[in-house]
């Protein structure tokens, strides 16, 4: 279960870097053309889209993380 746990944020931790770097990239395109053309839509929409894949991934690793610990307590009670 620990193991799943780290996997877990291991995870999530890659979808932050990814967003990060998705980000930068957006910012590199579109830099040049700031104020002169209007943002589209789809960039808000896929920007939204990443924040809530990643408020997911960290409850779900949140989750695992408060499950797996509560497997390991009662272990050592049982014992």
């Amino acid at each position: 279960m620990i193991i799943l746990a780290i996997a877990a944020w291991v995870l999530t931790g890659l979808i932050a870097l990814l967003g990060i770097s998705a980000g930068a990239t957006i910012w590199f395109y579109m830099e040049p053309v700031v104020d002169t053309v209007p943002d589209p839509t789809s960039y808000f929409v896929a920007a939204g889209a990443g924040f809530l894949a990643l408020f997911l991934s960290v409850v779900i690793s949140v989750g695992i993380t408060v499950h797996a610990a509560r497997c390991r307590a009662s272990r050592q009670a049982a014992s």
